[in-house]
């Protein structure tokens, strides 16, 4: 596994992070565990997970499986997303779900894989950052976050005197030991005005080219780490694949001379892609299958491939059919 050097942390991270979103909801607590003990072997050490993950029970999976680990790993949670209350009936319904996942894994994609449960978000306020911060450790099992994310805030929130100094005081109480910012480009814009946020994380593929956009606005004292998410959301993996095949297959017979072939040709150039295009960073994915884990393992064991993106940004996207809008 690749490694790189996390300012914000001191110390290596692996170039490929666990996404646990998955955990607890696609998942039993019991095929988490194992998918995540299966990763960890392979060198993965970075996993992302938020309150509301896993129908609200994932950061406590995690925790269980953090234990004997907890110093070769690294946690990054959220918030500013509440983490939600299910009924015995909503529990019932995430088991039936698990359970035709597993008899027919095909069909997670086209429907339980889009099923989300409706949330609000509130305004995020100064004084519930800690209570959040408390009950994430005690989910986690833990005394410290390496990195929490406020996510999606508003330009306001990121300049707002009250939410910086409530986030700088979780972090002198040593409750966590990195902030980090996700969110659309303007807010990162706002937030990277302030120092206090050392590591900059937002959802970007071929199809949602946020990177461009974020490199470009005014950078901080110091360079801000980043942490890609989405590499095969919003559609961007069925996307890819329709282009690939279509046409008589001319953008597959051009990506097969960089060595790409069936039969994981669209996933393997998004996650390449997402490397190319981050390649002092962290590239964060959802993996709920050791097949998963293995392709995207030895992916991130390679250098990383800016001849991809070059490959996707300039012929790929250039197609006439990258230009309609997507059928997904």
């Amino acid at each position: 596994m690749r490694t790189v050097v996390c300012p914000g942390l001191g110390r290596d991270v692996s170039v490929l992070g666990f996404g646990c979103a998955s955990l607890g909801s696609r998942m039993s607590e019991a095929q988490s565990r194992r998918v995540l003990d299966y990763a960890f072997e392979r060198g993965v050490n970075w996993f992302d997970v938020a309150p509301p993950h896993g129908d609200g029970e994932a950061e406590t999976i995690l925790g269980h499986f953090l234990s004997g680990r907890r110093d070769r790993a690294v946690v990054s949670t959220r918030i500013g997303v509440a983490r939600p209350s299910l009924s015995p009936v909503m529990h019932f319904i995430g088991a039936i779900k698990r359970s035709a996942l597993n008899a027919f894994p095909g069909i997670s994609a086209l429907a339980f894989g889009r099923m989300k449960l409706i949330r609000q978000r509130e305004p995020l306020r100064a004084e519930s950052i800690e209570p959040s911060v408390v009950e994430s450790l005690r989910r986690l099992q833990t005394d410290y976050i390496d990195v929490l994310a406020l996510q999606d805030p508003t330009p306001e929130d990121c300049g707002n005197p009250a939410i910086l100094a409530a986030l700088q005081h979780v972090v002198d109480k040593g409750y966590v030991r990195c902030l980090s910012i996700i969110g659309d480009p303007d807010a990162i814009e706002a937030a990277r005005a302030h120092p206090i946020f050392a590591i900059v994380q937002f959802r970007s593929n071929p199809f949602h080219r946020t990177v461009e956009r974020v490199r470009s606005t005014p950078p901080s004292a110091a360079e801000a780490f980043f942490v890609l998410q989405s590499a095969f959301g919003g559609g961007a993996y069925e996307r890819l694949s329709h282009l690939l095949v279509g046409d008589g297959g001319r953008l597959a017979s051009l990506a097969s001379q960089l060595a790409y072939g069936p039969p994981f040709m669209a996933s393997e150039i998004l996650i390449d892609y997402a490397f190319g295009n981050n390649p002092k960073g962290v590239v964060v994915v959802a993996m709920s299958q050791p097949a998963h884990i293995e392709l995207n393992c030895a992916r991130a064991s390679r250098a990383p491939r800016t001849d991809v993106v070059e490959f996707v940004n300039k012929t790929v996207l250039a197609s006439p059919a990258a230009k309609m809008p997507p059928h997904f």
